[in-house]
């Protein structure tokens, strides 16, 4: 009798046991999703008016900006899952033939967050489109994926400039730390090949399991292994892939697009070691890194922006076709 209570007695232990393990896991899971895809992004951060405000105070005149270089809002429908992608067409004096960059941002940024680099390009003669990436701006489609679904809009807005510029002159793209693992996602495609002829990763995400440890580092009590194992777990039962297919070196290894990297060895945010990877990664393309000391996170144009500027014309110049 008292064998069968305490056999009882342990197997009620265990299955609390079990119980607690599994919804420690789930909690887990479910906050390291959260933090890292379904509310990464802060709503107020990444609203238009909010980077107005932001670039206004650097002296930058938004309004003025728009109204020398035609802005046109336009809105192009995802080929992914049908949701608008809102973007800002920027053209030198309202012909959209002529060479072209389709540029996009970070996380808590919108289509405006690239209007200083933007400035330089069309100084050059480039027109650009610039956009809103998921659950950013006016861009209302859910979950910010660190660039694995961004990658989708990223292809339809290169191949909408395709369709404007024309066949004849270079399209490039140019992405800023997510935006710069957006890029490098669609790097990897037929899409790619065909319509970019150069691009630029500013700061990059070099891969979406590193960039889901750095949105969860206020849990750093956590151990990371366990924390990232319950957080891809959960995403490939909300969403259907995990973080092996995150890692953005496997889509830049094999294309043939020009590829610059700029990064900084003081970047706390996507850390040096991210744009070195990307850029030892690559095989068969023409590709430069350039590295700076002093810089945080995107902010090589502010510290820099002659030798940025010249070494972007430099390698569009070398690598692009006329």
């Amino acid at each position: 009798m008292k064998k069968e209570r305490y056999l009882k007695a342990a197997g009620l232990i265990c299955l609390c046991l079990a119980v607690l393990a599994a919804a420690v896991c789930t909690v887990t899971g479910i906050y390291v999703f959260n933090a890292s895809v379904a509310h990464a992004v802060d709503p107020q951060r990444a609203t238009l008016e909010c980077k107005r405000e932001i670039l206004e105070r650097r002296g930058f005149d938004t309004a003025q900006f728009e109204k020398t270089y035609h802005a046109e809002k336009i809105m192009i429908k995802s080929s992914f899952d049908g949701h608008i992608i809102p973007a800002n067409y920027l053209t030198i004096d309202g012909s959209r033939q002529r060479k072209s960059v389709v540029m996009t941002h970070g996380l808590n940024g919108n289509r405006l967050t690239a209007y200083p680099v933007a400035a330089m390009l069309l100084r050059h003669g480039f027109n650009v489109l610039t956009y809103d990436q998921r659950e950013s701006g006016e861009n209302k489609a859910p979950y910010m994926t660190c660039g694995y679904w961004e990658s989708r809009d990223f292809r339809d807005c290169v191949e909408y400039v395709r369709r404007c510029a024309g066949k004849e002159v270079a399209v490039g793209g140019w992405g800023s730390s997510i935006g710069g693992a957006t890029v490098g996602f669609y790097l990897g495609t037929k899409s790619a090949q065909e319509n970019l002829d150069f691009a630029i990763l500013d700061c990059p995400v070099s891969n979406v399991r590193d960039a889901s440890a750095f949105l969860t580092k206020k849990t750093d009590w956590i151990p990371e292994n366990f924390k990232l194992a319950m957080g891809n777990l959960a995403l490939k039962l909300r969403l259907g892939y995990g973080y092996e297919k995150g890692n953005v070196c496997d889509y830049v290894r094999k294309t043939t697009v020009p590829v610059l990297i700029f990064n900084s060895r003081a970047d706390r945010v996507t850390p040096y070691y991210m744009g070195r990877d990307l850029f030892r990664a690559m095989e068969k393309n023409q590709k430069e890194l350039v590295t700076v000391d002093d810089s945080g996170h995107t902010d090589l144009y502010l510290d820099h922006p002659g030798d940025y500027e010249d070494a972007m014309m430099e390698f569009i110049e070398e690598t692009a076709a006329p």
